[in-house]
C-alpha cells in the first residue's frame, strides 16, 4: 500500500492513498472507486502504474473519508464537487480513472471541469444509471422513507475480519478472497467490544432519491472532450447488455472501447489486473 494522504476541503475531508512515481515530472493519475468500495480497490493495479504519480481517493462516506452529516444523501454531483475541489488544489491536469460508480463520477468531472482532466479511463462503467421521469415520485418517496428510519446503531457487525472478507466475497458482485481482503483492509474496523464493522456510511445503502434521465446523461457525455478509454469486463455488469454498451459508447465525442476478460472488479483481481494495466498504460502513452 502507498502513503496516506488527506485533502482538507472547505466542506469536508477526503482521504486517499498515494503511490509515488519512479521519475520526476510524472503524469498525475487520480482513481475513483465504486459503490461501497474504497481506495484499496486500486491496490492490485497501482504497482503496474509506477511511471505515474497515482492517488486513489476514498469518496465521501467510504474508507477513511468523512461521512456526510445526518440527513444528507450521497448524490453523484456531491462526489463530483469533492473531486473537483481536490483537483483545484493543484495546477496540474490529471488522468481520471473511475471504476463503476467512480466511473460515473469521473465522467461528470470531465464534463464540467475539462481544464482539469487530461484524459478519462472508465472501468466497467458506461455512465450514470438513469431513470424515467414517471418514476421520480416513487423513487424519492422510497429514499426519503429510508432516510427517516435510519438508525446508525443498527449497523451489521461481524465476529472477525475473516468473516467480513467472506461476506464481501458474496456482495453485490462476486469477488475472490484476495480481492475482497484488499477492500476489507481499508473498509473495516474493530470496535471496542471486539466486533468488526464496516467503515462506510450506512446511508450509502439507501436507494438514490433522484436519477437523471437519458437525455441528461447524454448531455454530460457530449461535453467530455478529452481522450476516453472504456474497458468493459466480459463477466461484469454489462455482460448481458452489449447493445447498450455500443450505443452509449457512440455518444462520446472521442472514445476507445475494449472488452476484457474478468469480472466487475477485473482491475483488482490478481488474474486480470495486468491486462487492465497494460491497456491503461498503452492508452495514456498514446495520448
Amino acid at each position: 500500500m502507498g502513503n496516506e494522504v488527506v485533502y482538507r476541503l472547505a466542506h469536508t475531508e477526503i482521504a486517499g492513498v498515494q503511490w509515488l512515481p519512479k521519475k520526476t515530472m510524472a503524469l498525475k493519475v487520480i482513481s475513483l472507486h465504486g459503490w461501497l468500495d474504497n481506495a484499496g480497490s486500486f491496490s492490485s493495479l497501482s504497482p503496474y502504474l509506477s511511471d505515474y504519480s497515482h492517488v486513489a481517493l476514498d469518496l465521501a462516506g467510504h474508507g477513511l473519508s468523512q461521512h456526510r452529516p445526518a440527513g444528507c444523501f450521497y448524490h453523484l454531483w456531491d462526489h463530483a464537487l469533492d473531486v473537483v475541489s481536490v483537483l483545484n488544489q493543484s495546477k496540474q491536469s490529471v488522468w481520471l480513472i473511475g471504476h463503476s460508480m467512480g466511473g460515473a463520477v469521473a465522467m461528470l468531472v470531465a464534463a464540467i471541469a475539462p481544464d482539469k482532466v487530461r484524459g478519462l479511463i472508465v472501468l466497467d462503467n458506461m455512465g450514470p444509471l438513469s431513470g424515467h421521469p414517471s418514476d421520480r415520485v416513487v423513487t424519492l418517496q422510497r429514499a426519503v422513507n429510508k432516510m427517516a428510519k435510519f438508525r446508525p446503531d443498527r449497523a451489521t457487525h461481524y465476529s472477525s475480519k475473516e468473516a467480513m472478507v467472506l461476506a464481501r466475497m458474496d456482495g453485490f458482485t462476486s469477488l475472490s478472497k484476495s480481492a475482497s481482503a484488499f477492500l476489507v483492509e481499508r473498509g473495516a474496523y474493530e470496535d471496542g467490544d471486539g466486533t468488526w464493522r464496516w467503515r462506510h456510511d450506512g446511508k450509502l445503502t439507501f436507494p438514490s432519491p433522484f436519477r437523471m434521465d437519458e437525455e441528461s446523461v447524454d448531455a454530460f457525455i457530449g461535453e467530455i472532450k478529452c481522450p476516453t478509454l472504456a474497458l468493459v469486463a466480459k463477466e461484469g455488469v454489462y455482460r448481458n447488455t452489449p447493445k447498450f454498451v455500443k450505443e452509449r459508447a457512440a455518444q462520446f465525442p472521442w472514445i476507445t472501447l475494449k472488452w476484457l476478460e474478468g469480472n466487475h472488479h477485473f482491475h483488482l483481481e490478481p488474474e486480470t489486473c495486468l491486462s487492465v494495466a497494460n491497456e491503461i498504460q498503452r492508452f495514456i502513452n498514446q495520448n
